[in-house]
């Protein structure tokens, strides 16, 4: 075999050997051509968009445009495209089938995809043997992501909502026994104010001495400077914990109020910034890189083929 390589050179046994090189070649490329024809392969069409997370807020470590990755490639996301569109029978996959799932999850992969570029934006790429078809997916997996990211905030708003509703209705609780308390200390006492009452009533005291009021007026003052020392510290006690829990009440309600807003908003969570629309040319099969691989991958073998026979022929010689 040393021998045969060093008296012959490859170009020789090439240029010999080249009609039967350009008919496997040329059959090559008819087969390679007819095959990957659309009677064979189903053509498909592609159609994508770009969209960006919008008003939304990071929950963890992750960036927006990762939790909106998660959303996207979600299971509740692909089964509703999967149901919208009856991919199973695009698909051509059997329902009663004990696998079903785990195989048109996999085909939905492979013709479904959802990435993130460099610019933080998320790609959404559809394959489909409509074109038509193929955009409207891409299409509903952006209303999919609005309608569920919707649905999410809409129930963690509800439940902050039902959450500062308890804390509402316990501090009105709260309110309706200080004022109870309140109010019989007026009506027993004649309570109103006590850091007002206090101040009046000393300088009322002082004002009926000077002038020399009625021992009845009189009598009257130092009943309500004696109320005033008995039950005016609870009665103060009582207003200042009714003002913190009014203050208290008043801070939970609008938290409350904001929450129901938020159950109550319906927004958009994604602004697209490339839209989809269908393809007027097919993605795949790529015909010409059939072609020109088939045609490399025969020559190749053809040509290992020949390089075997002439070195048998040429160690028998």
């Amino acid at each position: 075999m040393k021998s045969f390589f060093d008296n012959q050179s490859l170009f020789v046994i090439v240029w010999k050997w080249k009609v039967h090189l350009i008919v496997v070649g040329a059959i090559a490329i008819i087969a390679a051509a007819v095959f990957s024809s659309p009677f064979f392969i189903t053509p498909l069409y592609q159609s994508q968009a770009r969209v960006y997370p919008a008003n939304t807020s990071s929950y963890s470590e992750e960036s927006e445009s990762e939790q909106m990755l998660e959303v996207f490639n979600s299971t509740d996301i692909k089964r509703q495209v999967i149901d919208a569109f009856d991919l199973a029978s695009r698909y051509d996959l059997e329902k009663d089938d004990p696998h079903f799932r785990t195989k048109i999850l996999r085909k939905y992969n492979d013709r479904v995809m959802c990435k993130k570029t460099e610019y933080e934006s998320i790609e959404l790429k559809a394959l489909d043997a409509d074109p038509q078809v193929a955009c409207n997916i891409v299409d509903s997996l952006v209303a999919y992501y609005n309608r569920k990211v919707l649905h999410l905030n809409q129930q963690k708003a509800l439940e902050e909502a039902q959450s500062y509703l308890k804390d509402l209705t316990r501090k009105r609780t709260a309110i309706d026994n200080v004022t109870v308390q309140m109010e019989a200390l007026r009506k027993e006492y004649g309570l109103l104010d006590y850091e007002i009452q206090t101040e009046q009533v000393t300088q009322g005291y002082m004002t009926a001495l000077a002038e020399g009021a009625t021992a009845r007026a009189v009598n009257d003052i130092k009943q309500l400077m004696g109320n005033l020392e008995e039950k005016g510290g609870q009665f103060f006690l009582l207003q200042r914990e009714l003002e913190a829990l009014e203050v208290q009440r008043d801070t939970i309600s609008r938290r409350y109020d904001k929450a129901i807003g938020r159950a109550e908003r319906y927004e958009t969570y994604s602004m697209v910034v490339e839209e989809p629309f269908p393809a007027d040319k097919k993605a795949f099969p790529t015909r010409w890189l059939i072609v020109l691989v088939s045609l490399i991958a025969v020559e190749f073998l053809a040509l290992i083929t020949i390089f075997s026979l002439e070195g048998i022929k040429s160690s028998k010689s």
